[in-house]
């Protein structure tokens, strides 16, 4: 672990440099600008040390005149806010004790294509045993998941791989990876199984938006460091989950930008455009929703996610022979420009907001 944040920690800064390099919101600057920031910039966390390291970390590539070793006089700190892990329900998803979620994924893994992919690994599984002292055959896939990304944070790192890592079990491991993700965020029933992840997470980052154009709110960006499975979940309710694993530093961003014309932000004037950076040495490259090329129109991005994205009055967890329990609380966060920037886990991150900050102006709690 203290590896990870070891090269974290000199990721993440580039990565902040990079983003306020495309930035094209209005971020407060100048030193009279800057006194600003707490309100312009909100930044949540996960309740774990190294995403918290990881959003500090971001924030002084981004904002160099907020980091510590400026003259005391110039240093404008941003605070890092976060709940505790059992009371997080939009970076951390309820999903083990919802009993709805795991008939859906049972459905996945039950599926014959998935049986007979895992039935074509049970040798590999079975010497990979062998290598790692875990059982694997006959256990959930995510084990497996667990011996690539250890592998891969050795490799990151510029350590020896063991010997019996080769290319071809590396690419395997990649292999299994892949299928075990997509039985979590993609079909069968995809869409319900964002309603009850990462969907959840795209409602607010929506709501964020309107509730700043219609409050008038000064926040210009929310920032969320969160985990490699927050980032993957937003990715599959997005339909955007291409079989890879996010790499350190990872960041998926949204953009609101509104053109001049009708205030309404529906009639084609607010449009959002999407990004992904996987590389901290490089730009981030643009993405396309599904049925949508290009800076999608406010409206119509709506109207394509809305399966995935949990109704009005919530979804149940409840299983489908169980008896309803009251669903969730889903509180809406403040966004204007969104920048979902890396935690840690494998490097990756979203967005932020806090009870207190809402009740400041005027929010739901």
């Amino acid at each position: 672990m203290d590896m990870r944040r070891t090269l974290s920690d000199r990721e993440m800064p580039r990565g902040g440099s990079r983003a306020r390099a495309v930035q094209r919101t209005d971020l407060p600057l100048d030193e009279f600008e800057s006194q600003l920031w707490h309100l312009r910039v909100y930044v949540r966390s996960t309740d774990f040390d190294r995403t918290l390291e990881s959003a500090q970390a971001n924030l002084a590539g981004l904002f160099p005149e907020a980091a510590p070793g400026r003259p005391e006089a110039a240093w404008r700190p941003i605070p890092v806010h976060t709940v505790p892990v059992t009371e997080d329900k939009l970076l951390r998803f309820p999903t083990r004790s919802c009993p709805r979620y795991h008939e859906l994924l049972r459905e996945a893994t039950e599926a014959a294509e998935y049986q007979t992919a895992l039935e074509g690994w049970t040798d590999f599984l079975t010497h990979l045993e062998n290598y790692t002292g875990l059982s694997l055959v006959g256990e959930p896939l995510r084990r497996a998941w667990k011996v690539l990304d250890t592998l891969m944070c050795q490799q990151a790192h510029g350590l020896p791989l063991p010997s019996w890592a080769s290319p071809n079990v590396l690419r395997t491991l990649a292999q299994i990876s892949a299928l075990d993700i997509g039985a979590h965020v993609g079909p069968p029933r995809a869409a319900e199984k964002a309603q009850l992840t990462g969907g959840i997470l795209l409602d607010a980052i929506l709501a964020n938006f309107s509730r700043v154009q219609r409050l008038g709110l000064p926040l210009k960006m929310v920032m969320y460091s969160a985990h490699d499975s927050t980032l993957l979940a937003l990715q599959g309710a997005l339909g955007l989950y291409d079989g890879h694993t996010p790499p350190y530093a990872a960041c998926l961003g949204f953009e609101f930008r509104r053109h001049l014309g009708d205030p309404d932000e529906d009639a084609g004037n607010v449009t959002i455009s999407l990004f992904y950076r996987n590389d901290s040495s490089g730009l981030p490259l643009p993405l396309n929703l599904p049925g949508c090329p290009g800076s999608c129109p406010l409206g119509r991005f709506r109207q394509l996610t809305a399966p995935a994205r949990p109704p009005a009055h919530g979804v149940p967890c409840h299983g489908s022979r169980e008896p309803a329990t009251p669903a969730a609380t889903v509180v809406p966060l403040l966004a204007g420009a969104v920048a979902v920037l890396a935690g840690l886990s494998m490097g990756l991150g979203l967005l932020a907001w806090r009870p207190g900050c809402l009740r400041a102006w005027g929010g739901p709690v």
